[in-house]
């Protein structure tokens, strides 16, 4: 193990992040809305590539930021490379970063224009039906990868 290693935080075994595809329409920026809408999520933007990283510490993170599991530890974390490390990146130049649904609803608001976000949220919300229970689409994750 290397210094650096020594002294991290673990910041890499706290979330995970994947990518999700790019919002092009109301509902699927109502998908994303609805995934800011749960704890410990953030949506980023990275060379026009969309990502949802979710913050959720990994289930071998021992005493003192060590891998309670390191022999045994999957193969992505075997290949992490130190240079690639998120404690020597220092901050992401990210092109966008959304902590919550209202962020997110405004570059919406700008992405779609706000005529149409105004229109394409009407309909969508009177083709869903105004009660709970009552939503016709699929939930969000049917579209992820």
């Amino acid at each position: 193990m290397n210094d650096q290693c020594r002294e991290c935080d673990a910041k890499c075994c706290r979330y995970f992040s994947f990518e999700i595809e790019k919002p092009r329409s109301y509902e699927d920026f109502e998908d994303i809305r609805w995934f800011l809408m749960h704890e410990g999520i953030s949506v980023h933007v990275d060379e026009g590539d969309w990502y949802i990283s979710i913050e959720n510490a990994c289930k071998a993170l021992g005493p003192g930021n060590r891998c309670d599991a390191y022999e045994d530890r999957p193969l992505i974390c075997r290949n992490y490379n130190v240079h690639d490390c998120d404690q020597t990146e220092g901050k992401y130049g990210y092109e966008a970063l959304f902590r919550t649904p209202e962020e997110l609803e405004e570059h919406a608001r700008k992405a779609l224009g706000e005529r149409q976000y105004e229109c394409a949220k009407a309909a969508a919300r009177a083709k869903a039906g105004g009660k709970a229970g009552e939503t016709k689409r699929k939930m969000p994750m049917s579209n992820r990868h």
